[in-house]
């Protein structure tokens, strides 16, 4: 059994999905689509975008979207069925597509609407957040409630990242360095998936219970619940309740593997969750698609 997953934010770069843009008509057509919604040529910006560009969240989150749905459109072409659909964080958005819940338009706005109501939220709630290597969950825990941070993505059994008040950082960094871990800061602008996107979650579930939402053909795993859902009702609530709760992808993959799952379908920018996933088991199997050779390989012909 497969799975196909799609990447969350900091996993952009210049010249994202140019290979798949320049080759294949179904990709151009995604691109296509999402311009229209936002106005602009959104390829120019993933294609020659500069690094600090791409780090706005507003471009960053639609631009890692649009690759991954263009990826995937491919992708689907190859005839290779999934078992279940999950991504990290803004990937889980990209299932939304995959699975049949939400159109390109409809996604491209909500997607739009989740990053503009996230950066509003980091201004009005200024937070940081650090990656903890080396340092249990159950210790993690603990020391969130003694030190006052949230644990945000339990990535793996050995990377969980907090997110903790700005005026903070400094103060726990040092606290998790005498307990033996080691602390990255993050470069990104806010505390997400805790209670410091209280004010994005409300604006979020205004905009999403307008939308036109269907049940999903294939389970969707959620990074709230670390389940598979297929009703509408669900998937809605939980992607309203995953801005301000912890991305449980370590249990996602868990889950997934313990359903019958061997190989896993990575499917837009980057490699960030095939590291993670070799964190958490290293006996799965991840096959990136993300360029025109990585398609190539795959059994099926293109249409």
């Amino acid at each position: 059994m497969n799975s196909v997953i799609f990447p969350g934010q900091g996993a952009q770069y210049s010249g994202m999905g140019k290979s798949l843009y320049e080759n294949f008509s179904q990709a151009r057509e995604i691109f296509s689509r999402a311009d229209a919604v936002l106005g602009y040529g959104l390829s120019g910006k993933c294609f020659n975008g500069s690094e600090e560009e791409l780090k706005d969240t507003a471009l960053q989150q639609v631009a890692i979207l649009t690759v991954s749905l263009a990826a995937y459109e491919v992708f689907r072409s190859k005839n290779i069925v999934p078992s279940f659909f999950s991504g990290l964080s803004l990937g889980e958005y990209s299932c939304l597509y995959a699975a049949g819940v939400l159109d390109v338009e409809d996604l491209v706005l909500l997607v739009r609407e989740r990053a503009m109501a996230m950066q509003r939220a980091c201004q009005i709630d200024p937070a940081a957040m650090l990656a903890v290597m080396g340092m249990k969950h159950d210790d993690l825990r603990k020391k969130s409630q003694e030190e006052g941070f949230y644990l945000s993505n339990i990535n793996s059994q050995d990377q969980i990242v907090v997110s903790l008040k700005k005026e903070d950082k400094d103060r726990v960094k040092t606290c998790l360095e005498s307990c033996g871990a080691k602390v990255v800061e993050l470069a990104v602008s806010g505390g997400f998936h805790s209670p410091f996107m209280e004010t994005a979650r409300q604006h979020l579930e205004l905009i999403i219970y307008k939308l036109d939402f269907h049940d999903a053909k294939i389970p969707i795993v959620s990074n709230v619940t670390a389940k598979g859902h297929t009703k509408k009702d669900e998937l809605m609530s939980n992607l309203v309740r995953q801005l301000v709760s912890p991305v449980l992808w370590n249990d996602c993959v868990n889950y997934m593997a313990q359903n019958g799952v061997s190989l896993f379908y990575e499917t837009g920018p980057s490699k960030v969750l095939r590291g993670l996933i070799r964190k958490i088991n290293p006996s799965l199997k991840v096959v990136n698609i993300e360029k025109k050779e990585d398609l190539d390989g795959l059994s099926g012909s293109l249409q």
